[in-house]
């Protein structure tokens, strides 16, 4: 969370970074692209194993090769839907799961039951399609959880380096009232579809998503605390805890909290 002042992540990586073949899997998928795929191979592989779903008549390499087929069109499916809920919705943990599996469970089945139609070299018989529901709800729900778990990690904005003379959050502050746009900014409250500024003049509301303006804020150290605040890390006065809940008191004498699912990402980048 912390960066060194010639060492500066970007949220979206620049072309300079990496090919363009990588930045469009990035933009589809998210960063954590390889650790999800990787781990969708690894249940290919157990599955190959262990010929799950009758698919024992297969030799070895055929069943590894339909697993894998299976589990990286069934993760790139959920990784899309996953992204656009993240996008375009504020949902709680439980209610984006539950949105999930509503959303994939359908797409995945049609897409298990044309590919297995296809091993076995057979027009796709409609009905056996209700057979790959129950099977695909349950690696949905699977695929749904890892998706939400992967997102916990606090969203950052970063500081530029000393020679940047980019006023920090340049763009972000553009979308201010102008007594506001250049007051020190302190945290971003998300209230609806409404993000409350709390600033060294106040706080004001615009009308924006949290998501959206932490991608704006590059300049300003700073991080998700929750999935309803970001906090400037300079605003930051004290750290209050009590029955396992922190709480961080900013300038401005006021406070925000910080969830359960933060504080160890937190924790281990030096804020608590």
């Amino acid at each position: 969370m912390r960066e060194s002042p010639d060492q500066i992540r970007e949220m979206t990586p620049r072309a300079t970074d990496a090919s363009s073949v990588t930045g469009l899997i990035r933009t589809i998928v998210g960063p954590d692209w390889l650790r999800t795929y990787g781990i969708a191979a690894g249940m290919a592989a157990l599955l190959s194993f262990t010929a799950a779903n009758n698919t024992g008549p297969l030799p070895l390499p055929a069943r590894l090769l339909y697993w894998l087929v299976l589990m990286f069109g069934g993760t790139l499916i959920a990784q899309i839907t996953g992204r656009l809920l993240d996008r375009f919705t504020n949902l709680g943990l439980w209610q984006t799961i539950t949105a999930m599996m509503l959303m994939i469970t359908p797409a995945i089945s049609v897409f298990a039951w044309l590919v297995t139609a296809a091993v076995n070299r057979q027009p796709p018989q409609a009905a056996n399609l209700p057979v790959y529901v129950p099977p695909v709800l349950v690696i949905s729900l699977a695929m749904a959880t890892l998706h939400v778990m992967v997102r916990r990690e606090p969203v950052q904005s970063h500081a530029f380096a000393p020679d940047v003379k980019t006023e920090p959050g340049a763009t972000f502050r553009e979308r201010l009232p102008f007594k506001f746009r250049h007051a020190d900014i302190h945290a971003l409250e998300a209230e609806d579809h409404y993000l409350r500024v709390h600033t060294s003049t106040g706080d004001t509301l615009i009308l924006m998503r949290l998501y959206d303006a932490i991608r704006e804020l590059d300049g300003i150290e700073g991080s998700q605390t929750h999935r309803s605040w970001w906090v400037a890390k300079d605003a930051v006065t004290d750290i209050r805890r009590a029955d396992g809940r922190v709480i961080l008191a900013l300038k401005g004498d006021f406070s925000a909290p910080v969830s359960r699912s933060y504080q160890k990402a937190l924790k281990q980048d030096g804020w608590l």
